[in-house]
């Protein structure tokens, strides 16, 4: 049996996108402290495992979402922030297709489900502050990270990508600012490819690079 630290734990924060709008993955708590409250799925970390592995470990068991590019955001360490002990806990996040998934609720999970960002209620511990946290993060680094890369496909023309930024941020972006500002920050890559069929002209597609 995988012994647990009692003092390091993960949450994830997963954000669902879809239609421009924004969702965040709950799990409802069969386990106390606050039992029967909805709240980001984490968990304790094993003795002999990375924290990478253990936000995707955790994920897997308690929604039963795998395969995502997960990010580590924040570290959350107030002495209050949890009753019975002092835990220190780490953040994940990321970004996806809400429709890409078959949501299975496992673990010390009762249920799990999307629910909307806006209007959000108050969520057990600090998890209300853990959302805001990732979303401003998700928002700088959409420009220094392959973020979006849940919600792209493997390869894509520039236009696509400029769309779904200028949709997640609410803000026109100009086209052709865009481009020099992912290109110059090695966000992509061109490929030797182009698309395909269509009205409008051919174009490079591009795929991200994962940092």
């Amino acid at each position: 049996m995988n012994e647990i630290l009692p003092n390091i734990s993960i949450d994830n924060a997963i954000f669902g996108f879809a239609n421009g709008e924004l969702k965040i993955l709950l799990i409802k708590r069969d386990k106390q402290p606050e039992f029967d409250r909805w709240s980001l799925p984490g968990g304790y970390v094993y003795c002999n495992e990375n924290m990478d592995d253990a936000s995707r470990r955790l994920l897997q068991e308690l929604t039963g979402m795998s395969n995502l590019f997960l990010s580590r955001v924040d570290v959350f360490g107030d002495t209050d922030r949890y009753p019975d002990r002092r835990v220190i806990s780490v953040l994940y996040c990321a970004l996806v297709k809400p429709e890409q998934f078959e949501l299975l609720a496992g673990a010390h999970a009762k249920k799990v489900k999307w629910f909307k960002v806006k209007g959000i209620k108050k969520l057990p511990f600090d998890h209300n502050e853990m959302i805001d946290t990732a979303l401003s993060w998700l928002r700088d680094e959409i420009w220094r990270k392959p973020v979006l890369i849940n919600l792209l496909p493997e390869k894509f023309p520039l236009n696509q990508m400029h769309d779904l930024f200028q949709t997640f941020l609410h803000e026109t972006i100009d086209n052709r600012n865009f481009r020099k500002k992912v290109i110059s920050q090695e966000l992509v890559e061109r490929l030797n490819e182009k698309t395909k069929g269509g009205k409008q002209r051919p174009a490079y597609l591009y795929r991200l690079k994962r940092k």
